[in-house]
């Protein structure tokens, strides 16, 4: 069968991750080269926000050597709706190649923000994952938590940290921080992902040179009280309103918490149990959170929605990610191959929804 759909998979980008986007792009590439209908052009963000069309190997993305031992051609994709190409500059001379879609694997700012949707919008390229709005609220904690909070979904008590508060009246920061959040208390940047930047504060000590930290990654930073209790995931895909939902799965971290390392290192030794051991009552609980979660952020195409259930039986929502992580040790992928969506199966339904989503879309 020939190719009659081109993608463009974005990855690598101007992010702390930067290097697990390098891998779940290689692992998305090699899952749609296995789509006959498919033609892959994958096109690399250097760390200095450079864009190159890329034709090596997937395992030069994973090693970070893809931009020395290439082929890399400058490339750019424009905002014009007239204009659905990729534009590759080669000895002197631009080729354009037809763009039908759109796949960004970016995770963190500059790419799971919003910034990428937004410009594929405007430019009216269809693609993978949620619109700019829905990216960009679910990337900031703090919006996010404010609207989970409207809507009466269940999370963690946190507070905000103003930055300009903090530089002129930290003590003040501070009391409000123990009067309000018992600890352990997590202090992290409003809108990192992957767990940089984020320190487990377990004694009044520590809580500022953690707020420097998450202040180093972002100007806006958030509190939230430790839960004690077992740590949670599901993996939502769909059209606006009623995803479909995978089983529930369980992560038990190797370490203090489930950090960046746990999350993308393939010696990490953390557990991922599919489906958790969990009493009918919380499954369907969980399942009703997420689809409030999903429906309040107005999600689109996928997510994985994570999740405490406390010690005295509290389902709690964490967090949204829209765009998941696709390493090997990823939780996303593996939940749905838990319920029969194997790789292909789910790029090929994610791609889908991307071609459909201007047709749901009545704006």
């Amino acid at each position: 069968m020939a190719a009659d759909i081109n993608i463009v998979v974005l990855f690598g980008g101007r992010s702390g991750e930067h290097e697990v986007s390098r891998s779940s792009a290689a692992y998305v590439i090699d899952t749609l080269r296995k789509c006959e209908e498919y033609r892959i052009l994958p096109v690399g963000i250097t760390r200095e926000g450079r864009w190159y069309a890329y034709s090596g190997s997937t395992e030069a993305m994973r090693q970070d050597t893809w931009l020395d031992e290439g082929p890399v051609h400058p490339a750019s994709l424009v905002p014009d709706t007239a204009k659905h190409y990729l534009f590759v500059s080669r000895e002197g001379q631009t080729v354009s190649y037809p763009v039908d879609l759109v796949f960004p694997v970016l995770h963190g700012p500059n790419g799971e923000d919003g910034t990428i949707q937004g410009m594929l919008e405007l430019a009216g390229l269809p693609f993978v994952g949620c619109g700019m709005a829905s990216s960009a609220l679910a990337m900031d904690k703090i919006f996010a938590n404010s609207l989970f909070e409207q809507n009466g979904i269940a999370q963690t008590p946190w507070l905000p940290v103003d930055q300009a508060e903090w530089r002129d009246h930290p003590d003040r920061v501070l009391t409000r921080l123990k009067e309000k959040l018992s600890f352990p208390i997590f202090v992290k940047p409003a809108r990192g992902g992957s767990s940089l930047g984020i320190t487990k504060v377990t004694e009044e000590a520590g809580l500022s040179a953690a707020i420097e930290t998450a202040f180093s990654h972002d100007r806006k930073v958030l509190a939230e009280e430790g839960v004690r209790g077992r740590e949670l995931e599901i993996a939502a895909l769909g059209a606006y309103g009623v995803p479909f939902l995978s089983p529930v799965g369980e992560i038990i971290p190797d370490r203090d918490f489930y950090d960046y390392d746990s999350k993308y290192e393939s010696q990490s030794s953390s557990q991922l149990i599919i489906p958790a051991d969990l009493d009918e009552e919380t499954v369907r609980t969980v399942h009703a959170m997420a689809r409030a979660a999903w429906r309040t952020l107005d999600c689109y195409g996928m997510a994985r929605i994570d999740f405490f259930l406390s010690e005295d039986g509290r389902v709690l929502l964490n967090e949204i990610n829209t765009i998941p992580g696709f390493v090997s040790i990823s939780m996303y992928p593996r939940l749905m191959r838990a319920v029969g969506l194997g790789d292909e199966h789910l790029m090929r339904r994610l791609v889908d929804l991307a071609l459909e989503r201007d047709k749901r879309d009545t704006r």
